[in-house]
């Protein structure tokens, strides 16, 4: 058995501000914005860069490849694109939509 309780394995306790941001999705966070390339678009998280975040800049509907590499490089971009999961549970930085 070693000593778990089963009973209590799949319960959480949730405090009441942070239900909304666990069940939200990427898919409904405003930094959830589709990159445009040449051939495709990806979608990726704007939370990365901080001229989002702190608010500095509003975040656009969607940006084209070459703009978000000349603000944040191609690394950057890269790191967006893989972070996103949009089905998947929303991060730290969630922030819906509105």
């Amino acid at each position: 058995m070693g000593g778990a309780n089963a009973l209590y394995e799949g319960h959480r306790l949730m405090l009441p501000g942070l239900k909304d941001r666990a069940a939200a999705t990427c898919q409904g966070c405003r930094f959830y914005v589709p990159i445009l390339g040449r051939q495709e678009t990806r979608p990726a998280c704007l939370a990365d860069l901080d001229i989002y975040l702190t608010g500095a800049r509003r975040i656009p509907a969607h940006l084209r490849a070459g703009d978000f590499i000349w603000q944040a490089g191609k690394e950057a971009l890269v790191k967006a694109v893989n972070k996103v999961r949009p089905e998947g549970q929303a991060c730290g930085f969630y922030c819906p939509r509105g």
